[in-house]
């Protein structure tokens, strides 16, 4: 689930009864990503943009497809 801020909505999900998977961490990619676990049992992953990275840097590569 996008997000504006990924830290208040994990506090605010843990606040609501949620179980946490895993704490908001930033990753090489420009995402900062959490996830939390809902009393019904469903896992969210909460994401927020924080930098726009070339995928190059992360050592992303283009995909050929064939038609």
């Amino acid at each position: 689930m996008r997000v504006s801020n990924a830290d208040d909505a994990y506090a605010r999900a843990l606040a609501l009864g949620a179980t946490g998977l895993s704490a908001p961490a930033t990753l090489p990619f420009g995402e900062r990503q959490a996830a939390v676990r809902d009393p019904a049992g469903h896992a969210w992953t909460l994401s927020q943009t924080v930098a726009d990275v070339d995928p190059a840097s992360w050592g992303a590569a283009p995909v050929q497809t064939t038609g």
